[in-house]
């Protein structure tokens, strides 16, 4: 495992940077479940922490780039379908703060109003997108679906054409690769996921999305 470090780190942040790293709780204590996660860890030998530099993709209507965020697990998942949410801040802004190894929050995209997009996780990657939240009672979601956000508040905005049209270029190719059903019903919101804790993002934006997946799917 390669963990970034430096010798101003505390135990407790030591500890809890490399619990983050393994999948586990990050309450800085050593315990039993952080030793099993240690070795299996180990014993899959999946690296902790690559940095890559970034890359441009041409080949849809919108720019790609791939920034590997710090903020993810190294215990993989099989993606059933993907949270969407919002960033509240601006899309610079979310770049630098997602690939901060001190933010702890990541997506797996997030696009910008005119629809570039950075992608920090591949789809089997577990981002820290969604936090305690529920999807057809099944807790975790994390754990199984990917995180797609938009810039700034949606509450207080609507989503561009481009934007919407990033995300739908971005969604469309994973409903075949995973397997998703046609239907939608495997794309739910962080408001929906974790009810009561987050508001994200505005039914607007939720409806425009699903509209325009709609318009793809029976064309």
């Amino acid at each position: 495992m390669l963990i970034s470090i430096n010798k101003f780190m505390t135990l407790k942040d030591l500890t809890k940077k490399i619990q983050r790293s393994v999948g586990s709780t990050a309450d800085g204590i050593y315990g039993k479940n952080t030793a099993h996660a240690v070795i299996d860890a180990l014993d899959n030998k999946t690296p902790v922490s690559k940095e890559k530099t970034a890359t441009k993709k041409v080949d849809g209507n919108f720019e790609e780039r791939i920034r590997p965020t710090p903020n993810k697990s190294s215990s993989k998942i099989t993606p059933e379908g993907v949270v969407l949410h919002h960033s509240y801040g601006s899309y610079e802004g979310g770049v630098s703060w997602i690939l901060n190894d001190t933010s702890n929050v990541s997506y797996h995209v997030l696009i910008d109003t005119d629809g570039k997009r950075t992608v920090f996780a591949d789809d089997n990657e577990r981002a820290w997108h969604a936090g305690k939240s529920e999807f057809k009672g099944r807790g975790g979601c994390n754990g199984f679906m990917l995180g797609v956000a938009f810039t700034n508040d949606t509450n207080s905005r609507e989503l561009t054409d481009e934007e919407v049209a990033s995300a739908v270029e971005y969604m469309v190719p994973r409903f075949k690769k995973w397997g998703w059903p046609e239907d939608l019903s495997t794309i739910s919101t962080h408001r929906e996921v974790s009810p009561g804790r987050k508001t994200d993002p505005d039914i607007r934006a939720e409806t425009k999305v699903l509209d325009a997946l709609k318009a793809h799917f029976n064309k």
